[in-house]
């Protein structure tokens, strides 16, 4: 399951989401949240939410 997990995220990113989208959306889609939800609400982590700093 983990690299189900990974090769979605990857997914995601290659689609030009960024870092934090990738991860978020495909954790929450198995918790029931809707995938453009999930990925709004990602959007600003992926940057750093202007810092730089929360996705590594």
């Amino acid at each position: 399951m983990k690299n189900m997990h990974a090769e979605r995220a990857v997914d995601y990113y290659s689609r030009n989401f960024n870092c934090t989208q990738g991860v978020f959306t495909t954790y929450a889609i198995e918790h029931g949240f809707d995938e453009k939800l999930a990925l709004k609400l990602a959007t600003n982590f992926g940057g750093g939410a202007r810092k730089g700093e929360s996705c590594a």
